[in-house]
């Protein structure tokens, strides 16, 4: 999300978690609060602390600007989203590099659900965790 497009949805936002979200921007990967903080020093000497990327972090994904992911291992991974939208993932229990999924494979079956149980989805987290083509290229060698 551009900045032109983040002054529109009139959020306050602290400057930490501004500078997070730049930050966040320009990664094209799911990031850990130690990646973002670490990449933020080395744009700026003045960066804020680990605390406030944390924290900024937390508000942000509470304003459903960022997507926190976990990966299974005790430690969440964050994105940049545009509002509303999710972001499912295929996740590789090696490496742990992930794939974005360009579609949800959910949505559909909350209509079903809806007319079977009578439960309103209203969120849902899809994580599909398996083995990548190139660390399954190295464990057959």
């Amino acid at each position: 999300m551009n900045k032109s497009q983040l002054s529109k949805l009139d959020l306050r936002l602290t400057k930490g978690a501004k500078k997070v979200l730049d930050i966040m921007g320009g990664m094209r990967t799911l990031a850990t609060a130690q990646d973002i903080y670490s990449r933020m020093r080395l744009e700026d000497d003045e960066a804020p602390g680990l605390t406030t990327v944390y924290r900024s972090l937390e508000a942000l994904v509470a304003q459903r600007l960022v997507q926190a992911v976990e990966l299974g291992d005790g430690e969440k991974r964050y994105e940049a989203i545009n509002p509303g939208e999710h972001h499912h993932h295929l996740i590789c229990s090696v490496c742990k590099d992930s794939v974005h999924l360009d579609q949800c494979l959910i949505q559909d079956l909350d209509s079903v659900i809806k007319s079977k149980y009578g439960f309103q989805v209203t969120s849902h987290l899809l994580e599909i965790f398996g083995t990548c083509k190139k660390c399954s290229d190295k464990k057959s060698r």
